[in-house]
């Protein structure tokens, strides 16, 4: 029953995660198109960490322990470190109170063995996850939590290596719109997930190493998010 909930989740998550995406071509761009939907284990990893975050909402939403427990695996598995990001003229980040839960991987495992109730079985799965440590390649994604103002474009800059796939994601608390964009530093846009919802990803593959510029669109009233590239 598990396996199946946790591919009802993979799935619902998969639709989620095929954003519009614009591949620039323009002179200059620093995306390569022919390499546009390459990977590597850093891009899997910030998508891992992703899809484990969509379960854990699944696991809070069902109140299931195992759904939770899985989430805290891949998320230890994946690794998370934290994202320094400064706003474009040092801008403020927005101010709200947290609606957001606590995605990491010993408050979901503390969660679901509330849940369990005092089924052995659950607890002692959860007492090995949190034994177990972090496998990150790379150090694993790197992630921000932060408000972006209703009505208002967050701005940061970011370096990615040359030949390195590339991916920023963003997940916010659901209260309004968020549109996704990333930019080269000759301005040429490089991907756009745009559509309904908060939940976006984009990817690409830089040509050299430079500065990208993101920029998270909110459509409607103030949003927490949680911003993470590889």
């Amino acid at each position: 029953m598990f396996r199946q909930t946790t591919l009802a989740s993979l799935i619902a998550l998969s639709a989620l995660s095929s954003p519009l995406l614009a591949q620039a071509a323009g002179k200059g761009s620093n995306a390569d198109a022919a390499k546009a939907t390459a990977t590597s284990p850093a891009v899997q990893a910030v998508e891992t960490v992703r899809v484990a975050d969509a379960l854990a909402r699944y696991g809070d939403a069902k109140k299931d322990p195992l759904a939770l427990i899985e989430a805290a695996k891949m998320k230890k598995e994946a690794g998370e470190q934290p994202l320094t990001l400064t706003r474009k003229d040092k801008g403020e980040a927005g101010k709200k109170d947290s609606k957001l839960a606590d995605y990491s991987p010993d408050a979901l495992l503390a969660r679901a063995k509330t849940l369990a109730a005092g089924r052995a079985d659950l607890i002692a799965l959860a007492d090995d996850v949190a034994k177990s440590g972090a496998r990150g390649a790379v150090g694993g994604p790197k992630s921000s939590r932060t408000v972006v103002k209703g009505g208002y474009t967050d701005q940061f800059t970011v370096k990615f290596e040359g030949g390195e796939p590339a991916a920023v994601a963003i997940s916010g608390d659901g209260d309004s719109t968020l549109d996704l964009y990333v930019y080269d530093e000759n301005g040429n846009r490089v991907c756009a997930a745009v559509g309904r919802g908060d939940d976006a990803i984009c990817r690409w593959n830089p040509r050299w190493t430079g500065p990208f510029v993101i920029r998270v669109v909110n459509r409607g009233i103030a949003n927490e998010y949680v911003i993470r590239t590889n």
